[in-house]
């Protein structure tokens, strides 16, 4: 029941900040849309007729799931490094359930957050575009939802060096512009590159949508497992780096 509880209400905070600060989020997904349409028509005008309508609907899709990946990784890293901007970090540590469930439980909400920045993202590209797919949303919800758990727990990592080095932006920017590389590479039927956090299931999403290719159920269960083992392992560190930062006192510094 408290997990619950927890969990309705940073869904309200998500709401009033959503509420709140309404003009950063239009401004953020006008940002990333302008971004893509400036992607999608340099490639159509350098490629000419050599590009393909199967690679353009390939990258539509890709530059989706790369938003999707992009604002979970930077989730709990970004969190705990505003929480310690604000002074409020160590009233998050008061909590009886544990700081890292409270860390874990925003990262969901943030997800369900993430689904409706994508929606927009995608209907807007594809009427701007003209290249109208058929998507299943259900599909397309639950994949991100299990491939960006992996995430979730690298941003985790990322979280517990935060609470040391307070200063770890330039290494979220990397990764996050480093999966743009990484998605590209082959994972099926796999391949070493499958065990990397996110890259199978954004790969499996993205042919499943551009090229209907259906896949049997024990890739969906590696790419549960892939997610699962990142989730557990970000944690693991995140709590090994939290105590770190409470034996050297470093809690309440920024």
């Amino acid at each position: 029941m408290k997990l619950l509880t927890m969990l309705a209400v940073e869904g309200k905070m998500m709401l009033w900040s959503l509420k709140r600060y309404m003009f950063n989020t239009v401004a953020m997904v006008a940002v990333m849309f302008l971004i893509f349409m400036g992607m999608f028509w340099g490639i159509k005008t350098i490629g000419g007729s050599g590009v393909t309508g199967e690679s353009l609907d390939s990258m539509l899709v890709g530059y989706i799931l790369w938003v999707s990946a992009m604002l979970a990784l930077g989730n709990t890293g970004t969190e705990i490094l505003s929480e310690s901007q604000r002074g409020t970090l160590e009233q998050l540590y008061l909590s009886p359930l544990g700081a890292h469930k409270i860390f874990f439980f925003r990262a969901l909400v943030n997800i369900v957050f993430n689904f409706i920045i994508i929606t927009i993202m995608l209907y807007l590209s594809m009427a701007a575009t003209g290249r109208w797919m058929n998507v299943n949303l259900l599909y397309l919800y639950l994949m991100v939802l299990i491939s960006t758990l992996s995430l979730v727990g690298v941003s985790f990592m990322m979280g517990g060096l935060g609470l040391i080095h307070k200063k770890i932006s330039s290494v979220n920017g990397i990764l996050s512009f480093g999966l743009i590389g990484l998605m590209l590479l082959p994972t099926y039927p796999l391949t070493p590159y499958a065990f990397l956090p996110f890259i199978a299931g954004a790969a499996a999403v993205r042919n499943s949508i551009v090229l209907g290719t259906s896949f049997p159920i024990w890739w969906y269960l590696f790419i549960t497992a892939n997610s699962l083992f990142y989730m557990i392992i970000g944690l693991i560190i995140f709590k090994k780096m939290e105590a770190k930062a409470k034996r050297l006192n470093k809690m309440n510094q920024y």
